[in-house]
């Protein structure tokens, strides 16, 4: 049984969106979103990636609860996707992890291609046919 986090309606549903917005593009072929594409498909007003942190976190919940590869590490800033080399940004780690995993720096490529290989169409509530 999952422990219940106090979270809003609006915030699981923008969490399980972003799920579904980062299956769709990893399965369209895109390397990473950033945090203003996620907020643009979410359909928010700031479209600057401004407080995504509450869906973001819930996301890698949601991903943990279920057994599914972390999406939150798909979010990324624009300058590292630019550099080619995708990562979420500087003040999303803390003490060298990745708040919303855990993860540390060298272990987020390795759960993006976890993300990247997972067939995502078998995650039937996301309805990605």
């Amino acid at each position: 049984m999952t422990a219940h986090r106090n979270v809003t309606p609006l915030t699981r549903q923008r969490a399980f969106a972003t799920i579904k917005i980062v299956a769709q593009a990893v399965m369209s072929g895109e390397q990473a979103i950033t945090y203003s594409e996620l907020a643009r498909r979410l359909g928010m007003g700031k479209v600057n990636g401004q407080g995504l942190s509450s869906y973001l976190n819930e996301a890698a919940e949601l991903c943990k609860e279920h057994d599914l590869p972390n999406v939150s590490v798909m979010v990324v800033s624009k300058e590292s996707l630019e550099k080619g080399v995708p990562m979420p940004s500087e003040g999303s780690f803390s003490d060298g992890f990745y708040a919303s995993t855990g993860l540390t720096r060298d272990e987020v490529p390795v759960e993006q291609a976890r993300v990247r290989a997972f067939d995502w169409k078998s995650v039937r509530s996301l309805n990605l046919d």
